[in-house]
């Protein structure tokens, strides 16, 4: 996946907040409510020379306890170190192992060991582009004719707010929010974990102490695709009831699969009803990497069946960013033709799969741009469902046109004060489907029913006027009254609402359009648009 730039952030010197973390209760009763109360929170291209992991990675041949249980101790009577097991899926990290601990691995236990033989292609990386600019809004200016992806989703604004009887918790896995984001959203917060160990990635990340109540957000991404969700007093997101849960997996260096799968699992068992990953890499289904011990990442892809499987068990549904990179997900060589233009040491040879966008079961989100057009960069497949995410026919990606960037890209909050980003990206894609399957879950009573969930959404979409199925807030909850269209139409379509999410209140129809008014009598825009443009 494309990795992330690191956004332009203020800066502001943090303190992490004290968090609170639950003890265990089963998945079933935390989608009942159940949480313990000590749940809630006081609020580029790769490198050339691609050094070894440090990781082995073990799958057992089932999932059950005690097989498990039977693999770990096997393991370590082998003198192997393990550093992290999720039980309910039967995956196991360990130091890096041989050739021969392996063999001897899978002859006595049957199990499946995977052994990256480099850190580039192993790591997950966030699937958004950020934008160069940044800029901080004047006082008490609302930026709803600014938002051409909200204005496409929807031709009622009030039905992104006016859901005030939610429950609906929505799990984000990504690099966290802001601590200053985590307060302004104060109670909506529910539950935060970092899933980073010491050392971070391989263990190039100094700054990484794995404390577990470290969620502050390194990189901006987090904050960013939680900010389309929930918004803030100036931007509208696209959910502004549902209750938040945050899982950091991502340090400065990576992020490893033993993460995303642990905070995955854990927000199952914590209840959330839909999660969240803007996120992904590719990997080989078979065959293997010549440079190394030719192994592929078969393991690791069976280790995702399993994890979906259990969310949807459970009733989670997972909503995952389809990708930056233009390929058809359909296509397993094309995969393996980006491993290899990327990472050419590697000499990948067989079947390619994207992680975890290619798994069945999740909902694999695509981007399109403000005239409801493909983006240029989204991966797409057959199963694709469709988002406003930007697009950059006008703006280019590496050296972008930033005079176009505010018109063709999206609006995210940068965490610090008032300051806001342009970025685009199936990362921001996801989000605004995963805040719609939130209200499409409380709007139809479908706690806990993710094969309805799914089942709902694909009969609601639309088809636009590019022939692309698209996520439609209106048709999801039923609103006959409001019908919508994901293509240029809605971009010069007026409101009469918004949503002041911070507060979970909704803003009148009369007070938004004065605020409207009266932005568009100021000049503070044009200014801006001229200096991004100089």
């Amino acid at each position: 996946m494309k990795k992330i730039k690191l956004f332009n952030l203020l800066s502001t010197s943090l303190v992490c907040s004290s968090l609170l973390m639950t003890a265990p209760v089963s998945a079933a009763e935390a989608h009942r409510g159940h949480l313990s109360p000590n749940s809630q929170m006081p609020i580029e291209k790769k490198e050339s020379v691609i050094p070894n992991t440090t990781t082995s990675f073990v799958l057992t041949k089932n999932n059950q306890k005690q097989t498990v249980d039977d693999t770990v101790k096997y393991i370590e009577n082998q003198g192997i170190k393990v550093k992290s097991v999720v039980p309910e899926i039967g995956w196991i990290e360990t130091d890096r192992t041989n050739q021969h601990q392996e063999k001897k691995i899978e002859k006595d236990t049957h199990a499946d060991v995977q052994t990256p033989d480099n850190q580039a292609n192993n790591s997950y990386t966030p699937t958004a582009i950020p934008s160069r600019s940044t800029f901080n809004s004047p006082v008490n200016k609302y930026f709803w004719n600014r938002q051409w992806n909200m204005h496409m989703m929807t031709k009622n604004p009030d039905n992104y707010a006016n859901d005030t009887q939610s429950h609906v918790k929505i799990g984000i896995i990504d690099s966290g929010i802001t601590d200053e984001y985590r307060h302004r959203l104060g109670s909506r917060i529910r539950y935060a974990e970092n899933f980073v160990p010491r050392g971070g990635f391989n263990y190039m990340d100094h700054d990484e102490t794995g404390n577990p109540y470290d969620t502050n957000d390194r990189t901006g991404h987090g904050t960013s695709v939680t900010s389309l969700i929930a918004g803030t007093n100036e931007m509208v997101g696209v959910n502004s009831n549902a209750t938040i849960d945050e899982y950091r997996v991502f340090s400065h260096k990576g992020c490893s699969s033993s993460w995303v799968l642990k905070a995955l699992i854990k927000a199952v068992n914590n209840g959330d009803d839909v999660i969240n990953l803007s996120l992904g890499r590719y990997g080989l289904l078979t065959g293997g990497y010549l440079n190394g011990r030719a192994n592929n990442d078969m393991p690791e892809y069976q280790a995702w069946i399993r994890a979906v499987q259990y969310a949807k068990q459970h009733g989670s549904t997972v909503v995952v960013a389809a990708g930056n990179e233009n390929i058809n997900l359909n296509d397993p060589q094309a995969m393996t033709a980006y491993i290899n233009k990327n990472n050419p040491q590697l000499h990948a040879v067989g079947q390619g799969v994207s992680l975890p966008a290619s798994v069945p079961g999740i909902v694999q989100v695509a981007a399109t741009g403000n005239q409801g057009e493909r983006a240029e960069y989204s991966c797409y497949s057959k199963d694709s469902v469709y988002a406003p995410g930007g697009d950059s026919n006008r703006t280019g990606i590496n050296n972008p046109n930033q005079a176009f960037i505010p018109t063709d890209w999206l609006l995210t909050y940068g965490g610090h004060g008032t300051q806001y980003n342009f970025g685009i990206g199936t990362s921001f894609a996801a989000p605004e489907v995963t805040g719609m399957i939130a209200h499409e879950i409380s709007k139809n009573n479908l706690y806990g029913q993710s094969d309805a969930v799914i089942a709902k959404l694909r009969q609601s979409l639309e088809t636009n006027n590019h022939g692309l199925p698209c996520v439609i807030l209106d048709k999801l909850i039923n609103d006959d009254h409001a019908p919508a269209t994901n293509d240029s139409s809605r971009h010069s379509s007026s409101s009469s609402s918004s949503s002041s999410s911070s507060s979970s209140s909704s803003r009148s129809s009369s007070h938004f359009e004065q605020q409207e008014q009266q932005e568009e009598q100021s000049d503070w825009w044009q200014q801006f648009q001229q200096q991004i443009a100089e």
